[in-house]
Formats: structure tokens, C-alpha cells, sequence
């Protein structure tokens, strides 16, 4: 490194610095071509943010978002206001494969500045890192990457003005110059003809609130959430909530087994994708990219500590018995999960030099899988559940009411429509009830009416039909008593049966778990 002053033609005095860089030129394009995509990236900056909080002190990172005079190109600066970097943090974060600083692992390989930079630049870009370990001047480089980087001083950073950091005074700034193309793989791959800035802080703010969650989740003693991501377009500013796993008919598993010299305990959710969950999971809004009940996104997440580092991961885990990895198929489609392990140390449970996904030369995952081995996924994990919630209701009226005759047998109609479940006994009761493992819709309630509308018309008349299901739709209980005077069909007779009598009970009010 080689240190010299400089005078501006404004008569400032700078200083320059020259910090040479341990890697080929072809090296630069090598790190633009691992396919990692625009959140990918962004990841890597963030992981840096977050490790270079202030002890005792919550993270801020603000992503800013704004256009380019090219369309074809975005802005993009991402801002903490962490301990910063002096020259020699500086001209280590630069080298390829830089020994991390400190003990935190979100630093676990020493690549992710360079990952990030080539990633987001396509490789050549322009980028700048602005930042100071101390109030006062901040050291300024510039890219596209070279053999030799130039760092000199600057009293404030030189972003261009669209861009807001929500906060003054920030320790670092990632400013990056974006190919629209690249910014465009945030989305799923039918989706990218994106230009709208706003939407697409909208799928930055998705992929943000799932990989930190463990940060941005309030802390059950201090009630506080121990980082704030803010993702600004313009003026406007949009606080990134925690995105959790849609789950519902939840599973919890305690497992201990030996990592890294030591006993820990990982905690393994798993259960049915909760889609009306799903579809108000971020700030009230549907998800887009996770958790599509579909094949790609099939599978659980993994967190270690705070972050997630892995999503829809299945085959990566599970295998039939002739050790082949378990193959996506439909039949997968509504499971999902959730692997929490605590925080360990760096070096245990490896994760990819990109940070995309888990390193599994790691000796160490094997352990970790073969203890998830006894839980496989279900399959068509929607149907099991609810065949569970059927038997276990089943049990619970034969537990109540021993004289009645309770069953899943029933059928009406020509085609064999079976009911649920009945409830009838030899004075005249007939309930009727349709079990959803999920929240109840308004099909529901007119399944409920199927079934009674083909009892009467067989000569049966119902007494009570119930939805039961984890919770109702907006408006459902206003639906109701629209549906309960609605005319109800003749008995075969021509005779009038009585009104219909539905109503609405949840899994809790019922004790159904």
C-alpha cells in the first residue's frame, strides 16, 4: 500500500492511497459469473451491515433505491451505521478471500464485498464504498474492479441526490450502479420485464424480511427487534417487516445432537403451507418469490442464529431409502418448515463462498440431516391433515356424546359427495360439519350447503351444520345469516324442510390442535 497527498483543484487537501488487490483481471469476471442473483447480493451487503453493528447497539441499514438516466440501469446504495472501516479494514475488505474481521460468521468467508460488488456491477460496473471508522473525512474507492484501487479522502459522499439514506451520518455507504437485467432476477423468472422501482422494492423487501427475520422479529424480553432495514425509493421509505413461514397445523421437534464440540439443540417446525397466511404475509400483501405451494418453493427454510440461510430445501435433505435425494413433485407442494439453529461458531455448518446455499463437503450437515431423517416429508400434507383433524373430531364427539353414531360415511348426491363428518342419534339430532385445516372461505360455507340441500333431498333433514376451521375470511360472519335464511330445497315429498342453521367454530374454541 502506497501513501501519498494530493491538493484538488478546489485547494482541499486529500489523501490517495493505493491498495493493491491479490487477484487477476479474469478473476473479476469470474465473480460476476457464479449466478447469483440481485437479492443474492444485496444479501452480502446486508451481512456486512449487520456485522459491523456497535456492540449494545441496534443495526440500521437503509437499501435506497433510484432511478439512472439509462433505463437500462438502476441505483442503488446500501448504508449502515455500524463501526466502519479505516484504511487497513478497507484494503482487506477489497483482497479476495480477506480474513474476516472479528468473530461474527455473517463475515464467515471473506469474499462477500467482492461477491456483492461483481454480482450487482455485472462484473465491470462502477461502484463506490464510501466510509469512516470515526467522525470525519471518509475514505472513498472506486470501481470497476483493477489491480490497483485508488482510496482517498472525502469530506461527504458524492451520491447522486435521488438517493435517500433515511438517516444522516452513516459509517458506510455500497453505492452500486445496477444493470436492470441483473436487478430483475429478484423476481421469479416470469416476471422479468420489471422497471417500476416501486414494485421492485417490493420483492427486495420480501427476500429481505425472509433471510432476516431472526433480526427484525421483536425480542420476547426487550420487546424490541435487534436490527431496522429500511428500503427507501425516493421520499418515500418502507420499513422491512419479519417474514416468518406461513405454517399452519404446526409440528414442533427438539432434537440434540453434537456440532462442533458441543451439545446443541436445533429446533425442526414442519406442518401445512398456510396459503391465506401466505397471501397477507408481507405488509398485508402476498408473497411473490416464497412459499408459492408450488415445486420450486417447496421445502423448509433453514436459520442458523438470526439469519436464514437456506429456503425450500428438500432433496437437499431427505432421500429414499436407496439414498437418491427425494425428487420435487406436486405431491409436495403444501409442505413447509422451518430448521432453527443456535448461533455457532464460524467454521461449523459451512455455508457456499456466495452464500446461496449450504456447503455440504461440511461432514457436519450430515449429522444435522440424518436427525431429520425420522421426519420425513409428507406428502399431499394439506389432505393428511385434514384426514387428522376429521379423526381427531371424530374422537372428540364419541367422547361426548357415547350413544351417538359419529362418522365420516356419509355420502349425498348421485356422485358420492361425502360429508366430513355426522353427528346423529335416535331423537332427531343430524349435524353436519366440514373441517378445513386452514382458514375458512366462503366456498366453505356452501360446501356446508351442498351437503345439507342433498340430505333433504334424499328425505334427511339436517339440524345443524358447522364450518370448523383454524379461522374465518373477512366478512364470513356477516356471510352467515345471509346464507341461514336463503329458501332451503323440499323434502322428496314436496313437503317443506326447516331452515337452514349453519354457524362457524374455530379449531381453539373446539380444543382441536
Amino acid at each position: 500500500m502506497i501513501s501519498n497527498s494530493i491538493t484538488s483543484s478546489a485547494g482541499d487537501s486529500l489523501d490517495r492511497y493505493e491498495i493493491d488487490i491479490n487477484i487477476t483481471r479474469k478473476a473479476f469476471d469470474g465473480l460476476a459469473r457464479q449466478g447469483m442473483l440481485f437479492h443474492q447480493g444485496l444479501h452480502e451487503l446486508c451481512d456486512n451491515a449487520l456485522a459491523a453493528a456497535l456492540p449494545g447497539e441496534k443495526a440500521r441499514i437503509c437499501v435506497a433505491l433510484a432511478s439512472d438516466s439509462d433505463k437500462n440501469y438502476l441505483q442503488l446504495a446500501v448504508a449502515d451505521w455500524g463501526r466502519g472501516m479505516d484504511l487497513a479494514a478497507l484494503s482487506n475488505a477489497l483482497q479476495l478471500g480477506s480474513q474476516p474481521v472479528g468473530s461474527n460468521r455473517l463475515n464467515e468467508h471473506g469474499y462477500g464485498l467482492n461477491n456483492a460488488l461483481a454480482c450487482l456491477s455485472g462484473g465491470n460496473g462502477s461502484w463506490c464504498v464510501f466510509t469512516r471508522s470515526q467522525p470525519g473525512a471518509y475514505f472513498r474507492v472506486s470501481g470497476p474492479f483493477d489491480l490497483r484501487m485508488v482510496a482517498e479522502t472525502v469530506s461527504v459522499p458524492d451520491l447522486p441526490p435521488e438517493l435517500n439514506l433515511q438517516w444522516p451520518e452513516p459509517a458506510t455507504i455500497v453505492y452500486v450502479r445496477v444493470p436492470m437485467v441483473i436487478a430483475r432476477t429478484a423476481q421469479r423468472q416470469g416476471n422479468r420485464k420489471l422497471s417500476d422501482l416501486a414494485t421492485l422494492r417490493v420483492w427486495i423487501t420480501e427476500h429481505l424480511g425472509v433471510a432476516y427475520r431472526g433480526y427484525l422479529e421483536l425480542d420476547s424480553q426487550t420487546l424490541e427487534p435487534s436490527a431496522k432495514i429500511a428500503v427507501t425509493v425516493g421520499a418515500s421509505t418502507m420499513l422491512v417487516p419479519p417474514v416468518s413461514v406461513p405454517i399452519m397445523m404446526a409440528r414442533t421437534e427438539q432434537l440434540q445432537l453434537e456440532l462442533g464440540g458441543q451439545i446443541i439443540t436445533m429446533t425442526y417446525m414442519h406442518g401445512v403451507l398456510d396459503s391465506s397466511r401466505r397471501d397477507h404475509l408481507v405488509l398485508g400483501s402476498k408473497a411473490r418469490y416464497y412459499y408459492q405451494g408450488s415445486q420450486p418453493t417447496q421445502g423448509i427454510d433453514i436459520r442458523l442464529g438470526k439469519r436464514v440461510i437456506a429456503t425450500a430445501q428438500l432433496g437437499e435433505i431427505w432421500h429414499k431409502e436407496d439414498g437418491t435425494p427425494i425428487s420435487r413433485h406436486n405431491s409436495y407442494n403444501d409442505f413447509v418448515g422451518e430448521l432453527i439453529l443456535p448461533e455457532l461458531p464460524r467454521g461449523v455448518l459451512s455455508t457456499l463462498t456466495n452464500k446461496t446455499g449450504i456447503d455440504r463437503n461440511d461432514p457436519e450437515w450430515d449429522k444435522v440431516f440424518e436427525a431429520l431423517a425420522s421426519y420425513p416429508p409428507l406428502k399431499n400434507a394439506q389432505a393428511a391433515s385434514e384426514k387428522a383433524l376429521r379423526l381427531q373430531w371424530t374422537r372428540l364427539l364419541k367422547a361426548t356424546n357415547p350413544e351417538d353414531d359419529v362418522t365420516g360415511e356419509v355420502t349425498v348426491w348421485p356422485t358420492g359427495t361425502r360429508i366430513d363428518v355426522t353427528d346423529r342419534n335416535d331423537f332427531g339430532k343430524y349435524d353436519i360439519y366440514e373441517l378445513k385445516a386452514g382458514k375458512g372461505e366462503p366456498q366453505d360455507l356452501y360446501q356446508l350447503r351442498m351437503y345439507w340441500d342433498g340430505l333433504v333431498l334424499s328425505g334427511v333433514q339436517p339440524t345443524r351444520g358447522v364450518l370448523l376451521a383454524a379461522g374465518f375470511a373477512e366478512h364470513m360472519t356477516a356471510m352467515l345469516p345471509l346464507l341461514n335464511v336463503l329458501p332451503t330445497p323440499l323434502f322428496p315429498d314436496g313437503s317443506p324442510s326447516a331452515p337452514y342453521n349453519f354457524s362457524l367454530a374455530t379449531h381453539e374454541e373446539k380444543q382441536l390442535k
